[in-house]
């Protein structure tokens, strides 16, 4: 983080009912839509075919990476391995899977992945740990734009035998996510799926930032 945004993340941002949380919030959002949104919209609709239609694992890789942040904002946490860790003695955060599993239960704008946890692992099998780790899909799934829904079955009966993710309308519904987000961060009452507030979460995550 520079240190123009350190020195505007405001001490008294730790009472989730003060005033600074108006422009507290601004610069959180600047600093995604800056840093990600508006260049990933810039390579979908780049103006030569041949780079917006290549640009799939870049948008997913980096989407991947903006749904782990998103949670760990959710949950005020440094790192993923903070809360989801083989040692945990809960056995509902023993995996980084279970980070996208939260996101997706916690999210609105992804329904498909609320039918079933199996689904978020998956994802988080085939296309976060294939494309982060060895720049690919694994086993029998795609990402293309070439389906009007944002995930199905390759085969059309099993998502166990690999998905296919629009990666537009996975953007677009992530997007969303973010702005419900720093919409929920407007009202000091919002609270995430463990009942903590939001404010004091984002306050938490982003001090550990720029520290």
């Amino acid at each position: 983080m520079t240190k123009t945004i350190d020195s505007k993340w405001s001490d008294k941002l730790s009472d989730r009912y003060s005033a600074e949380w108006k422009n507290a919030i601004d610069i959180v959002r600047n600093r995604f839509k800056e840093r990600y949104f508006a260049p990933i919209d810039e390579m979908i609709k780049h103006e030569r075919k041949e780079i917006r239609t290549r640009v799939g694992f870049i948008i997913m890789s980096i989407d991947c990476l903006l749904i782990e942040t998103l949670n760990q904002f959710l949950f005020g946490i440094e790192d993923t391995n903070v809360k989801y860790n083989r040692s945990n003695p809960d056995n509902n955060f023993k995996y980084n899977s279970q980070a996208f599993r939260d996101f997706f239960n916690h999210s609105t704008n992804f329904p498909e992945f609320k039918s079933t946890n199996e689904l978020s692992k998956i994802f988080y099998d085939e296309i976060r740990c294939g494309l982060l780790h060895q720049a690919q899909t694994k086993t029998n799934s795609l990402i293309n734009i070439k389906y009007s829904e944002m995930v199905r079955a390759v085969d059309n009966k099993d998502f166990n035998n690999g998905i296919v993710i629009n990666r537009n309308l996975f953007h677009y519904a992530l997007e969303k996510e973010y702005n419900k987000y720093f919409k929920d961060l407007e009202n000091p009452e919002s609270t995430n799926l463990d009942g903590d507030f939001l404010r004091d979460m984002c306050n938490r995550k982003m001090k550990e930032l720029i520290q």
